[in-house]
């Protein structure tokens, strides 16, 4: 396999892995007051937080051609 299109797999999965974990909390959001909170605030800021550094990573693979 090529090295530009292992990249582009590698950046594809990594860039649905993100929208997977993005869409978690989106999910988790409670839509009335009496909804249970699924994800409490720390939990997002994890998620929030992997990723930025997923798009870190996304930068850096980008990045190395």
């Amino acid at each position: 396999m090529l090295r530009d299109e292992l990249r582009g797999k590698i950046l594809a999965k990594l860039t649905n892995a993100r929208g997977e974990i993005e869409d978690a909390p989106n999910l988790s959001t409670p839509t009335s007051r009496y909804d249970p909170v699924v994800i409490p605030e720390s939990t997002r800021n994890k998620l929030s937080a992997m990723i930025d550094e997923l798009n870190g990573v996304l930068r850096l693979i980008d990045g190395s051609q």
